[in-house]
């Protein structure tokens, strides 16, 4: 410890890259937390289906999903999530899928907006369900 300042001086790209490397990560992860969405994983998400009798809302490109979807999902294209009036019960629970997480934090962050409170994202997307050897229909 009594070497960590010369280190610091010596090595001050090093340490300034770490510190950047690690802000970036707490940063997301707590942005996370603080977005009000839960990330859940693909055997959550059944439970979350099966038991609150909530929908997986798919908000791939409709090419993507007639390609492979979950079963009795809705085909829901993030591009016309503002516009669509068809969800209108705010307090459903909504497993949101997309290839990989991305674009369904996204439209999680358009449904809080328009007052849904009970969204959740598949972690990893449709991969982490492929990955969970889940069954995909096209």
């Amino acid at each position: 410890m009594e070497h960590l300042g010369e280190f610091i001086i010596n090595h001050w790209i090093l340490v300034t890259a770490f510190v950047v490397l690690l802000f970036m990560v707490m940063s997301d992860q707590l942005n996370r937390k603080l977005s009000g969405v839960n990330n859940i994983a693909a055997a959550q998400a059944v439970q979350i289906v099966n038991q609150q009798k909530g929908l997986f809302l798919d908000v791939r490109d409709t090419a993507e999903y007639t390609k492979e979807h979950i079963a009795d999902s809705i085909s829901l294209p993030l591009s016309k999530i503002d516009d669509d009036v068809s969800l209108k019960d705010t307090e459903k629970a909504i497993v949101l899928i997309c290839a990989s997480g991305q674009r369904a934090r996204t439209a999680a962050k358009q449904l809080q907006k328009k007052g849904f409170t009970n969204i959740h994202v598949l972690n990893g997307g449709l991969n982490s369900w492929r990955d969970a050897k889940l069954p995909l229909f096209s």
